[in-house]
């Protein structure tokens, strides 16, 4: 499919988009913004479009895995440092904690250790699999050391 053709199909399939995206959000700015990270994903990878496809489907199928992505990668909260360095820490260690880095850090380092390099890969942004290639641990395993991680860093500051 030529991308000319492509983009017009696009263009008139933009329009069932807001209900969708209004939906996720709840805001109409932020709807408004899916949307268009939408339109401007699928015309990136217009060559991925098989034309047997539903092309309303595959733009929903677009816009659910932005929104979960945007999601995922907002529920982690940045704490800025006085160095001006910036960790991403879980969502229960927020800057009310009453806890520096240096806190933060030790609590970590009491972890065992199969515990430590998963949790502070995933804290600097690294998705499963690539933790999981890294260290040679099977997916569950990484997935699992990692939310064990966590829940014992959340019983201690409870």
């Amino acid at each position: 499919m030529q991308k000319d053709v492509f983009s017009s199909l696009i263009a008139k399939q933009s329009r069932y988009l807001k209900p969708h995206a209004m939906k996720y959000t709840g805001d109409e700015d932020d709807a408004k913004d899916l949307i268009q990270d939408t339109l401007l994903r699928a015309l990136l990878n217009y060559d991925k479009f098989r034309e047997d496809t539903n092309i309303r489907g595959w733009l929903f199928i677009i816009m659910r895995n932005l929104f979960v992505n945007n999601y995922r990668k907002n529920k982690m909260k940045m704490l800025s440092l006085d160095t001006e360095e910036a960790i991403q820490l879980p969502s229960y260690i927020t800057a009310d904690s009453h806890l520096n880095i240096t806190q933060i850090y030790a609590m970590i380092s009491e972890l065992p250790c199969q515990h430590q390099k998963p949790l502070l890969m995933h804290m600097e942004g690294f998705k499963y699999e690539e933790i999981n290639l890294q260290l040679y641990s099977p997916i569950g395993t990484v997935k699992n050391r990692i939310h064990l991680a966590r829940k014992r860093l959340k019983n201690r500051l409870v």
